[in-house]
């Protein structure tokens, strides 16, 4: 008798283009500037209400970071959910992307959390949505 376990549900985020403006590759304070410029078909309807925005990410302790080399460089910005991507949080922290990849998608500029897992902090995201009214219960 064979038992399958069942398939977790795979996180796959929300995909949207953006270009690098400024890069700041000090050894002391790193951190660079994105504008946020969607051009994805898929999400038309979605993508409508995403205004182009700038967002910056800062290196920190718990977080993987690797400065890009070139300004107007072209990364993929990958959402956990649309609040996150919409910017709708209080926090900034939790409006930022939960990974920033080169335009091939091969290399990994940033990532939220070392530690933490993907699906916690999804789940952390969620949770946070209903408690600041951005999402109902139903």
């Amino acid at each position: 008798m064979v038992l399958h376990k069942p398939e977790k549900k795979k996180i796959t985020g929300i995909k949207i283009r953006g270009i690098i403006t400024e890069i700041s590759a000090t050894k002391k304070d790193q951190w660079f500037i994105f504008d946020i410029q969607p051009k994805n078909r898929d999400f038309r309807d979605e993508l409508k209400e995403l205004r182009p925005r700038i967002q910056k990410i800062k290196d920190g302790k718990e977080k993987y970071f690797r400065s890009p080399y070139l300004k107007n460089t072209i990364v993929q910005l990958i959402y956990l959910n649309w609040e996150s991507a919409l910017g709708r949080y209080k926090n900034p922290e939790n409006n930022l992307p939960y990974e920033v990849l080169d335009i091939y998608g091969n290399t990994t500029l940033y990532r939220q959390s070392r530690s933490e897992k993907k699906e916690d902090i999804f789940e952390r995201l969620e949770k946070l949505a209903v408690e600041e009214g951005l999402r109902n219960t139903d």
